[in-house]
């Protein structure tokens, strides 16, 4: 039974890197399950048995992206030695450095970026699987009297929200053309950190 379940899910996984392939090609919407089926070498059936949709290929693929970053934080939270701010500075440097690092992740951010609904399910995805090691950051950053917030799980919530819908931002455009605008969008987001989180006198920097 374990046996059989750990294929079930090995399969699952390839099916999931040959369809990330095609939305990188192709573009998630021009991609169809039909492409899915011909680059796999699997029937519909075979398909449906994993899948049930395109759709739920595309949350599989999110799951894992976010599920892998997440990997590189858990060690960062669970650190005894840190306090909070440092953990808050390392937490933000080390999504920024594997983003910058990882060509494959920029591409495929990218691709998630040509669709509202794709990078709508991107960013959702992205902040429920932050919010609680966050959440824990703030809540460790109030008991030890650096931070000053009421309520840390819906603080996370904000302002992981707040970090992550940049690129839909109605000014996108200009940020992307214009590195005066952008680096005044960054410093507005930190400031907005600094002040939630009640550390006036700190610096914290956001997208590296």
């Amino acid at each position: 039974m374990a046996k059989t379940a750990k294929n079930h899910k090995l399969k699952k996984n390839e099916l999931v890197e040959i369809a990330e392939k095609l939305f990188l090609e192709k573009g998630y919407e021009e991609t169809t399950v039909d492409d899915i089926l011909h680059a796999s070498g699997l029937s519909k059936g075979g398909f449906y048995h994993y899948f049930k949709s395109k759709d739920e290929v595309l949350t599989e693929s999110i799951r894992n992206f976010a599920n892998n970053l997440l990997s590189e934080l858990e060690p960062l939270i669970e650190d005894k030695k840190l306090n909070a701010l440092e953990k808050l500075r390392r937490f933000m440097e080390i999504k920024t450095a594997s983003q910058k690092s990882n060509k494959e992740l920029l591409n495929y951010m990218r691709m998630l970026m040509e669709s509202d609904s794709t990078f709508y399910k991107f960013t959702l995805t992205i902040t429920q699987k932050y919010v609680e090691p966050f959440a824990r950051i703030i809540e460790q950053g109030t008991e030890e009297g650096t931070f000053k917030v009421e309520f840390p799980r819906e603080t996370a919530d904000i302002l992981l929200r707040a970090v992550t819908s940049f690129p839909q931002s109605i000014f996108y455009g200009e940020y992307i053309q214009d590195k005066n605008k952008a680096l005044k969008y960054k410093a507005s987001l930190e400031a907005v950190m600094v002040r939630t989180l009640g550390i006036e006198n700190e610096e914290i920097k956001i997208y590296g």
